[in-house]
């Protein structure tokens, strides 16, 4: 866990102090809260991690704290069969490989046999990843997103790692709230996933998901930051993505993932919100992104032309 020194950011003529805090994992966060960090008293007299009701944060604090490691399961099934339905419209990329002469191998070389070579066949091995890019997502929204939006925002955000990775680009994936209040900024960053790791689906689900890890374990970790303003009375803004770029020094290369709306997610139609999705992040040139909304309506048709034949 690394709790950075207060800096100073400055946007359109007003400047911001930023508090900014990074885990290394979900582990390191769980440790973290473990300890029971201060509560900074001045600005949050009571601890809405602790007092606000089920029905809004979830499970209590302490509940909330131990879903860190892999126990979060509310909807999970949902989720996993959702993804999977996403990922049949993928293209299916096969691995790049490349030929390697060999003694032994699959498949002759037929030229090398010609001109009397003794490695007459090749094999193919899979070509290392080369290329690697950084998927930074802010778990922060208004009040207004509704779970099913917050659902399919994970949900697309795995896909879009599904399609990196079947074109052999390795993956950081950061989740990180963003927020401000006044001329105060508040970040915490936890990295999920790192290139050449298999995507753990499971760790991932609570934070882009879990409403507690927002608004219980994220919380309790903002009621910890050393703020001046009246942060107690409220959670704060969303910090608009311009800002949030400079604040973290984001490369132009990252891919941002920001809150469902700004994403063209509205939670009604998986496939709808899909094409959306990748239509706000422009990836075309990057990897071949298939038409989710065009690949439903074929599996209707030919769906329906089944059943008529079984008729």
């Amino acid at each position: 866990m690394n709790v950075r020194p207060i800096s100073h950011i400055s946007d359109e003529g007003k400047t911001y102090k930023l508090y900014r805090v990074d885990f290394h994992s979900l582990t390191d966060l769980e440790v973290w809260l473990s300890g029971d960090p201060p509560v900074n008293e001045k600005v949050f007299p009571s601890q809405k991690s602790t007092y606000m009701p089920e029905s809004f944060a979830g499970a209590p604090l302490e509940e909330a704290i131990r879903y860190c490691h892999g126990g979060y399961d509310k909807e999970f099934q949902l989720f996993i069969q959702l993804k999977k339905e996403i990922e049949k419209a993928n293209v299916k990329l096969l691995n790049i490989r490349r030929s390697v002469p060999s003694v032994v191998g699959s498949r002759p070389h037929v030229p090398n046999f010609v001109a009397g070579t003794p490695k007459t066949m090749f094999r193919l091995d899979k070509a290392k990843e080369k290329k690697f890019v950084d998927i930074v997502i802010n778990l922060a929204y208004t009040g207004e997103t509704t779970e099913s939006q917050i659902r399919n925002r994970g949900i697309l955000t795995l896909n879009l790692i599904n399609l990196y990775e079947h074109n052999n680009v390795g993956v950081n994936l950061y989740a990180f709230e963003a927020s401000y209040f006044m001329n105060e900024i508040f970040i915490a960053e936890i990295q999920l996933k790192r290139p050449g790791e298999v995507l753990n689906v499971g760790k991932c689900y609570y934070p882009l998901c879990g409403k507690e890890f927002i608004r219980r374990v994220l919380v309790r970790v903002k009621e910890s930051m050393p703020f001046q303003q009246r942060w107690g009375i409220g959670y704060g803004g969303v910090l608009p993505e311009e800002l949030l770029r400079k604040c973290m020094n984001v490369k132009e290369e990252t891919i941002m993932i920001g809150e469902p709306d700004k994403m063209g997610i509205r939670g009604y139609d998986l496939y709808q919100d899909a094409d959306a999705f990748f239509e706000h992040l422009k990836l075309s040139d990057e990897i071949r992104v298939p038409k989710y909304s065009e690949y439903m309506r074929k599996e209707d048709e030919r769906r329906q032309k089944e059943s008529a034949r079984k008729k």
